[in-house]
């Protein structure tokens, strides 16, 4: 983890309130993995308004220009200073933080059997369907590039509200032939709910290595629907983070341990990668 000031190379509006950022940074393009994120300063350098930097998972990487990116929605006055930021503009960034899905050890109590196979049928090692809601398309898009690196079979499933991510679909075309979007207004895809599509036909998920990432309703329809057929999962959380580095504990998450035990881990540094059927929605 280091700090970092580097030069934006384009910030591209997708659509109202969608921007896609694009950073040049040779180490976050080097030494980062899909699931982690950077924590941005999101004010100039004399400004403490807001106070806190704001997390964001990385998007994409270009290791050709040593290019990464950020995928975000305006919301409040930090990410409506993001969508300020124009090309030569510089950008104050902590970075890469949390744990990526290919540099989890086993000592870090996350087995991610597509790391080595291990205790994996050979279905499991090679066939993932990667699940994402709204904003939560973001880390997901990352590592289904890094799964297609590896040869691994991707099949990306992905629920909005509106036809806010209309132009993001693009991105999706160019790197997978296998998808399925929907929206609740049907301005695209098709008209619906991503979790209904997954209810319905429940058995073709089985045995397959599931990546969830998305709003918070959301990841508790699916700990519903998987835990009858004991489909396990894994879930990429996003919570409000302030340090970034698990200092000041302000992003903890219950988590069950066994049957009637429960930890507290940080989002930040004990993730934010989890197993969704052992992470606690209270």
């Amino acid at each position: 983890m280091d700090v970092f000031q580097s030069e934006i190379v384009s910030n591209k509006k997708y659509g109202t309130n969608l921007f896609k950022l694009e950073i040049f940074c040779p180490y976050i393009c080097k030494n980062a993995s899909a699931g982690q994120f950077i924590n941005i300063k999101c004010s100039e350098s004399l400004n403490t308004d807001p106070l806190l930097r704001r997390p964001f998972s990385i998007y994409d990487i270009d290791k050709k220009f040593n290019v990464f990116s950020i995928l975000f929605l305006l919301k409040g006055k930090g990410t409506h200073y993001l969508a300020s930021k124009k090309r030569g503009d510089i950008l104050d960034f902590i970075g890469p933080l949390g744990k990526g899905f290919f540099s989890i050890k086993k000592s870090d109590n996350i087995n991610l059997n597509f790391n080595k196979g291990i205790e994996a049928s050979e279905d499991e090692v090679n066939n993932f369907v990667l699940i994402g809601g709204g904003i939560g398309v973001a880390p997901l898009y990352l590592l289904a590039k890094e799964l297609k690196e590896k040869n691994k079979n991707v099949f990306f499933i992905a629920g909005f509200r509106d036809e806010t991510f209309f132009y993001w679909q693009k991105d999706l075309e160019k790197l997978l032939k296998d998808y399925y979007l929907f929206t609740e207004n049907g301005s695209f895809g098709q008209k619906g709910l991503a979790t209904d599509y997954i209810k319905e036909d429940i058995n073709r998920f089985i045995g397959k290595q599931i990546v969830v990432c998305g709003p918070r309703d959301m990841l508790i329809t699916l700990q519903k629907i998987f835990k009858p057929k004991n489909i396990s999962a894994y879930v990429i959380m996003e919570e409000i983070i302030a340090c970034g580095i698990g200092a000041c504990i302000g992003c903890v998450i219950k988590v069950k341990i066994g049957e009637k035990k429960f930890e507290y881990r940080r989002v930040c540094a004990d993730g934010p990668i989890f197993k969704l059927e052992e992470v606690c929605f209270e």
